[in-house]
């Protein structure tokens, strides 16, 4: 049974449409081709579906499905066989048929294969022929040449870190009871099967596993999403919110989110939405119609938020910071964005992957879950739902050398508070300390920027002894290293 529901294949919401191929007939040569296709997953989608007895048109499948006749397909598994020795290294994928109203369909899982880079026969009906490398591009599948070989070859050498074994744990680490739930929510047939087999076969069947079967180990994806055991791996993948009501740091509070990451966003975004979202409801004059607004659009931290668990490095020791403020919330994670997307991009918000993804498995369970859209999609949603609630569009903050990514969302004007408006404004009334403090709380800046919101023409004497005197009791840090460094607010004491 495949760990997806079949239905989500023939509607592409939860699959992107670039992962499945439909075909109306049993048709050996296309199919042993674009099995070498997904397998080298050159995009790191994590392969596709081919599915068979599915007429396709326009991209989309035609519904209700075509059917292929239930005694063809013991001679499809038996083809199958035979021809995927014509894919080199040899790669044989998941088949699986299923039974729609009453029309039979088949379904090959083919994920990424650990042998990549493959090649196929051109022609499947010699048993010498010439063969060639296929890849995806689009929903095409076509001979990977020239620029496009070379990137297949040098992609093939990495596999992303959520894929990668575990060396230090094995299969007791994983959680039966998170494994079940996950099936459950998406509606996998594989569910019904939980109770007559092994936590190892589901795994299995789930690709979680890798490794010959003496010696099984989990991947980390298996570990991050489906383990009570994450943070003993991974003690640095949790979500931290902050809460700093004001700028001085007084009254700041913070909770941390921990457990399998799909559960940490799930209850971040719970806390957000029960402790920091305000709604205010305005009546239009002489006419039955009221306007909703909110301090911050839900969707948008949603999506953001989940694009930080999706794309941070669970190598890196540290967790997602989400820093809520009176007039804005920050989500800080590492490392920041890839060199791949220029400053322009980032200045302009046009912020496209560039297909290199650090956790590629990760993302395709969240997108299944309905908590991110699907590839290059989250930010332009994001957006869109910030405009539409009247909310400043996002700031997205990084360092040259892209060690961290902080998106700044800003407060709806509607609901900026005059005292808020004044904090910075009324300075007699509190101390160089607390003014240093209150600046630094709006996001790290240069010793010499903090100087010229101060008001001072240089550096001061009394500037540097009250920020030593900060860093010495922990209150504020310092980051980089000669004129690049910054000065932030310790948000972890």
């Amino acid at each position: 049974m495949l760990p997806i529901n079949v239905k989500a294949l023939l509607d592409t919401r939860e699959i992107e449409s670039s992962r499945i191929e439909y075909k109306r007939k049993w048709n050996q040569a296309e199919c042993i081709r674009t099995i070498c296709a997904f397998a080298n997953d050159i995009e790191n989608q994590d392969g596709g579906y081919i599915l068979i007895g599915v007429e396709e048109k326009n991209g989309r499948p035609v519904l209700p499905v075509s059917s292929i006749d239930p005694e063809e397909i013991d001679k499809i598994e038996k083809d199958l066989l035979n021809k995927c020795h014509f894919i080199e290294p040899f790669f044989l994928p998941r088949i699986e048929k299923y039974q729609i109203d009453d029309k039979y369909i088949v379904v090959l899982w083919v994920t990424a294969g650990q042998g990549r880079p493959y090649m196929a026969s051109k022609d499947v009906f010699k048993n010498q022929s010439d063969k060639a490398y296929y890849i995806r591009h689009g929903s095409q599948t076509i001979q990977a040449e020239g620029f496009m070989l070379k990137e297949l070859f040098e992609k093939s050498s990495y596999i992303p870190f959520d894929d990668r074994e575990n060396p230090f744990s094995n299969i007791e680490d994983i959680s039966l009871n998170l494994l079940k739930e996950h099936l459950y929510e998406v509606k996998s047939k594989l569910y019904d099967l939980c109770d007559t087999r092994s936590k190892t076969q589901i795994a299995q069947d789930m690709k979680l596993l890798y490794g010959p079967e003496e010696n099984l180990r989990p991947r980390n994806i298996a570990l991050l999403m489906f383990s009570d055991k994450i943070n003993e791996f991974f003690p640095y993948a949790r979500i931290e919110f902050v809460d700093i009501p004001e700028p001085t740091g007084r009254h700041m509070t913070e909770k941390t989110f921990t457990g399998p990451i799909q559960n940490q966003l799930r209850n971040a975004l719970l806390y957000i939405e029960n402790n920091v979202l305000e709604e205010k409801i305005t009546k239009i004059d002489g006419e039955a119609i009221t306007l909703r607004s909110y301090n911050y659009p839900i969707d948008a931290i949603k999506e953001l938020l989940a694009n930080a668990v999706y794309h941070r490095s669970y190598q890196i020791n540290e967790p997602i910071t989400i820093t809520n403020t009176p007039n804005y919330i920050e989500i800080r994670s590492f490392p920041g964005l890839d060199r791949s997307i220029s400053e322009e991009m980032i200045e302009s918000l046009d912020i496209r992957s560039s297909g290199e993804y650090r956790n590629r498995r990760i993302g395709n369970y969240l997108k299944e879950l309905g908590l991110t859209e699907g590839r290059n999609t989250g930010i332009p949603k994001a957006i869109e739902a910030l405009k539409e609630n009247n909310n400043p569009l996002p700031l997205f903050i990084t360092d040259p050398e892209r060690r961290s990514l902080t998106v700044r969302i800003g407060i709806n004007p509607e609901f900026i508070h005059s005292i808020n408006q004044n904090r910075y404004e009324d300075q007699d009334d509190m101390s160089l300390r607390e003014r240093i403090i209150a600046f630094l709380a709006t996001g790290a800046m240069s010793k010499r920027d903090l100087s010229d919101k101060l008001g001072y023409k240089g550096i001061s004497p009394s500037i540097n002894k009250v920020v030593d005197e900060l860093k010495e009791k922990g209150i504020i840090v310092k980051e980089g290293k000669g004129r690049g460094s910054k000065l932030r607010l310790n948000l972890k004491r």
